[in-house]
């Protein structure tokens, strides 16, 4: 073979290399998904169980998914985490658009990013639901109670929530300011972290996931929940409104993001897995058995209300802020 022949056959070599390389199903390798909190928390039961079904969906090349906790800063720092990786599919974060919102908007001019210019939403296969809880020896059986028991004492109450500026933080603000009540937040690295410290006592109340009493009956009673209507997984537990407190209407959706600039086909596999996996028997059955729900919102009707939690939440952490 000529010298020239051997230059030529190599060079289609490296042609037909990249053209593979560029034509590689995604995933190529297991996919990261990153957590901002600590495990047993809302966020971290969603994601554990999402991540074991992800080989089953069609769309994600019979790969798997696993779980990497990077608690810190309300989530922020696994979203940090995120934007240092490639864009790529490969490192995906879960988290529900409250806490996330809620998260940055604390942050004001000093944010770390901004969710609509650097991630973007992929879909979502839950959603979680804040409630007010006590411990089970505390003599409120009612929100009601609880709030005249509070004013009674006089003394500043002590709660706790998954982080400094979650979604369960901002509407916990709501719900002390609108009545009147001192208190003080001890924020936690995650869910499972701040019923630990309502378990113990070390506080008197905790904003926290509907879903996380569950197993814990014995020690913790939820008063309330948020949302416009009750959590379909805690039907008898009524709303604030029903009990007289307003502004306490809104849940999160329970989302995967991607860095943006993730390819447009990453987009349509990770949805259609999203899709896949919430009409799934056994992640139905895995969700329900920790008091969440499952069901799927595609990425453009997760954007839109991303949109409308960025609106709903923005005056009410400015005003958060400015009165501490």
């Amino acid at each position: 073979m000529t010298f020239a022949k051997k230059i030529a056959t190599g060079l289609a070599a490296s042609a037909l290399l990249v053209s593979t390389a560029a034509l590689a199903d995604y995933p190529e390798k297991p996919v990261k998904i990153m957590v901002g909190f600590s495990a047993g928390g809302g966020t971290d039961t969603t994601a554990r169980g999402f991540a074991s079904y992800m080989h089953e969906a069609p769309s994600m090349n019979g790969l798997p998914a696993y779980i990497v906790n990077l608690p810190g800063a309300s989530g922020q720092k696994a979203a940090k985490a995120v934007l240092d990786e490639d864009a790529d599919g490969h490192t995906l974060y879960m988290i529900n658009i409250g806490t996330f919102i809620a998260g940055e908007l604390a942050k004001g001019d000093d944010r770390p990013y901004h969710i609509p210019d650097d991630f973007v939403n992929l879909g979502c296969a839950s959603q979680l639901v804040t409630s007010l809880q006590v411990h089970a020896s505390n003599p409120a059986a009612t929100m009601e109670e609880f709030i005249a028991n509070a004013k009674a004492s006089g003394k500043e109450i002590t709660w706790g929530t998954s982080g400094a500026a979650t979604m369960h933080a901002t509407i916990g603000h709501i719900f002390f300011d609108t009545h009147g009540i001192k208190h003080k937040k001890v924020p936690f690295k995650g869910g499972s972290k701040a019923r630990a410290a309502l378990v113990s006592q070390s506080v008197e109340a905790v904003f926290g996931g509907v879903n996380t009493v569950v197993g814990f009956e014995n020690d913790i009673r939820a008063l309330a929940s948020a949302g416009a209507e009750r959590d379909p997984m805690a039907a008898d537990l009524a709303t604030f409104k029903e009990q007289g407190t307003d502004g306490i209407d809104f849940t999160g959706l329970m989302c995967l993001f991607g860095k943006a600039g993730v390819p447009d086909e990453v987009k349509a596999d990770v949805g259609a897995a999203i899709a896949h996996i919430a009409e799934l028997d056994g992640y139905k059955r895995y969700m329900s058995g920790n008091d969440l729900a499952s069901f799927y919102t595609d990425s453009a009707a997760a954007t839109a209300a991303q949109d409308t939690m960025f609106s709903v939440m923005g005056p009410v952490v400015a005003e958060i802020i400015a009165n501490q």
